[in-house]
């Protein structure tokens, strides 16, 4: 094609060529250099993130692999996903010893949690008198309505529970429903991870499960609800460890360990 063209056309041709490969080849360059250093910052951030996670749960190396592993295994498929390390450590300790070790540092920390939980609630308690003086900080009243009956001493207990993935919840109900001095006992039930609509049939199913006597529901002895941020009124946190049990006598609300 270009032996019919003319010397002085053919040297422009050759000229175009020229400079369009050369604008091109920079260009793919660059595109083909950018692919590992987008990978190579990606793997640095994600390093940088587990090292940050494992120092702030005080983890070595060695324990932060081991917590890693066992979380792809069994633990990682039962488990909620916002189960700690150290319970994933202390829960597949290899001794006694390790188990004590980790059961401990768990203990500090919750301990320490709680009392930065309790400073903070205090001192919301005392900005919401100072800010609304008149007004109750719970209003218990708004707990109950007047088809609910109430026992010869005027008390309900309100039980604060998950429906998924907690035994001790369902072992709270049933030894509460097993005792003799609750058989006259109004009990509420508060889902705190349910939603109305949505979780109904999930509920019916779950009382179906724990033999709920239907008897009992029926006369209103026994409520299933959900908690619809009951359990903040009540306990003034947002969230929580659960079940938790509180005696309502009148506007008396006392918690109770069962």
């Amino acid at each position: 094609m270009l032996g019919k063209m003319s010397p002085k056309r053919q040297r422009h041709v050759l000229i175009s060529l020229l400079l369009l490969i050369g604008l091109q080849l920079p260009a793919q360059a660059k595109e083909s250099q950018a692919q590992p250093l987008t990978y190579t910052e990606s793997k640095a951030q994600s390093v940088e993130e587990e090292t940050r996670l494992r120092q702030h749960w005080s983890l070595s190396i060695d324990e932060w692999r081991r917590y890693k592993s066992l979380m792809k295994g069994i633990r990682g498929s039962i488990s909620p996903p916002n189960i700690s390390p150290i319970e994933v450590l202390g829960t597949h300790a290899r001794n006694d010893q390790e188990r004590r070790r980790y059961a401990e540092i768990w203990a500090r920390m919750r301990h320490e949690d709680a009392e930065r939980i309790l400073a903070f609630q205090q001192a919301y308690a005392e900005a919401f008198q100072r800010l609304y003086p008149n007004e109750l900080l719970v209003d218990l009243s708004r707990l109950k309505s007047s088809s609910q009956p109430v026992s010869a001493s005027g008390s309900r207990l309100l039980v604060f529970l998950k429906i998924k993935q907690c035994q001790a919840c369902e072992s709270l109900v049933q030894r509460l429903l097993q005792q003799p001095v609750f058989n006259t006992q109004p009990i509420d039930l508060y889902f705190v991870d349910t939603q109305p609509q949505r979780d109904d049939a999930l509920i019916q199913q779950w009382a179906k499960q724990q033999h709920l006597d239907s008897a009992r529901i029926k006369q209103g002895l026994l409520t299933l609800n959900h908690d619809q941020g009951n359990y903040f009124k009540v306990s003034q946190q947002l969230v929580g460890t659960m079940p938790q049990v509180f005696k309502l006598t009148g506007q008396t609300l006392e918690a109770l360990r069962l």
